[in-house]
């Protein structure tokens, strides 16, 4: 019985502490991940297929490419075309992955969103080319909305964690 009492305390100390903890540990990551950006000439922008409902519904691929491209032109970063992309060491590329499902029951959507920036690394310990490496990324954003909008405006705050990162180690 006292288990039952106290377990509300103990699980949110313990959700405390492992919170603490990946924030600090992820704190680290997040300059090495930053420092995978620095000397960028641009980037190349990749958006994952969503399916014909969704699209049918009004979120595109296509849309969510206009924004990324537009946030990004706006903070001075080049947007490299896809032949660009080919002939750029390292084929630097930004993947948007907009996972939406509809819910038939409710009519709302449950989403989650992922955006890594990926390119082409060579391990030190055995130097063989390892093509679409992510070595930045953010996202695991997880939600449930009837606003197809409120998606595009959490991958739009995605995208700008991205210019954030970029910016930071590229200063204009």
């Amino acid at each position: 019985m006292v288990y039952r009492k106290y377990w509300g305390f103990f699980s949110g100390v313990i959700v405390a502490l492992l919170l603490n903890t990946t924030s600090s540990s992820l704190a680290g990551q997040y300059t090495v991940q930053q420092e995978s950006l620095r000397d960028l000439k641009g980037v190349y922008i990749s958006v994952e297929n969503l399916s014909a409902g969704i699209q049918k519904d009004g979120l595109t691929k296509d849309r969510i490419r206009k924004d990324a491209e537009l946030m990004l032109r706006k903070a001075g970063i080049y947007i490299l075309s896809k032949k660009e992309w080919f002939d750029t060491e390292g084929s630097p590329f930004l993947y948007v992955n907009a996972h939406v499902l509809k819910l038939p029951a409710t009519s709302e959507y449950i989403y989650s969103i992922n955006i890594s920036f990926k390119q082409t690394v060579y391990p030190a310990r055995k130097p063989v080319e390892i093509t679409g490496a992510a070595t930045w990324t953010t996202g695991g954003i997880v939600g449930i909305t009837p606003d197809l909008d409120k998606i595009r405006a959490s991958v739009k705050a995605q995208v700008e964690e991205f210019i954030k990162a970029y910016l930071a180690v590229n200063p204009k």
